[in-house]
């Protein structure tokens, strides 16, 4: 475990980066907390949430991990947790993973000036502000799947379509927790209205971009489904309009075909081939079974091309 210290007007902050379990036994013991509630908080499956304790108020933040995949979709792998006990002189922090604000906190102790309600409006704020490059990214892929989908190129749509609205969905069950848990943080500690304003604002932005983008990815991929779908039916109508004219000419066929079979079947007692004019009559009568089958194929309509 990494540990930190520093010990500032109003209170002492001791950051823990990766604890083991024999870790947080001791800082049950150094600290008034229940090592139940340690290990309750680093949950990996935690949402953000506060609670008070032994007059120690918990706090569980969802930070975004820049380590986590671009294939990462899930809360655990898109994000990380930040745990804050808030006591009446202490704050102990814990995370699994170093983070870059508590990084930043770490090398500026000295030239900093915390109070207590203010270090955690900056946790935070911090926290809250994780996910704004993420979010950001989530819109241009959005943009770049629109233009795919108007320009009917299916490649991936769907694949990175369902990848970007499960991270927007992971997003937005952090955003509304946070959420939660801000509403009912002036009643747990002391905190300024305009310390809860600069981190309300931000947490209300990405909660709008958020549902803009989640509204968005859904209309394209169900955009696309339909324009699918579209072109599947135009291509079996296709295929129905060619073997619509193949039946049509197989009608005008079938009784030609029939009345040459007749006439080129080989019996001696066949009055009709003796006759002078037998080719002739027999021409005239598929002619006139070809404008009798044409009249009524034309009444039938059968004849007219059907419009999409």
């Amino acid at each position: 475990m990494k540990r930190f210290e520093y010990q500032w007007q109003d209170f002492k902050w001791t950051d823990c980066e990766a604890p083991t379990q024999s870790d947080l036994l001791a800082l049950a013991n150094e600290f008034p907390i229940p090592l139940q509630t340690l290990e309750k908080c680093l949950d990996p499956e935690v949402l953000p949430r506060s609670e008070i304790t032994e007059e120690v108020l918990c706090i569980v933040l969802r930070h975004h991990d820049a380590q986590a995949k671009p294939t990462a979709k899930t809360l655990q792998e898109l994000t990380t947790k930040l745990v804050l006990f808030v006591g009446p002189n202490f704050i102990l922090s814990i995370h699994r993973a170093a983070l870059a604000c508590i990084t930043s906190h770490r090398q500026n102790a000295a030239n900093e000036r915390f109070s207590t309600s203010a270090f955690v409006k900056n946790m935070f704020f911090q926290a809250i502000m994780s996910f704004d490059k993420p979010l950001e990214e989530l819109e241009n892929k959005t943009q770049i799947i629109q233009e795919r989908v108007v320009s009917l190129k299916r490649r991936n749509i769907l694949r990175e379509g369902y990848l970007i609205k499960r991270k927007i969905s992971s997003f937005r069950k952090v955003f509304k927790f946070t959420s939660d848990m801000i509403n009912r943080l002036p009643t747990e500690i002391e905190i300024a209205p305009r310390d809860l304003a600069q981190v309300r604002e931000p947490l209300d932005k990405h909660i709008f971009y958020a549902d803009d983008v989640q509204e968005e990815i859904s209309g394209l991929l169900n955009l696309h489904l339909s324009l699918m779908s579209q072109k599947t039916n135009e291509a079996s109508y296709r295929t129905n309009e060619v073997m619509r004219v193949l039946t049509v000419f197989s009608i005008f066929f079938l009784p030609l075909n029939f009345i040459a079979g007749v006439y080129g079947m080989n019996f001696e007692n066949m009055p009709e081939l003796s006759a002078p004019q037998g080719y002739y009559l027999t021409l005239l009568a598929m002619a006139l079974v070809v404008v009798l089958i044409t009249v009524w194929m034309y009444k039938k309509g059968w004849l007219k091309k059907e419009e999409l």
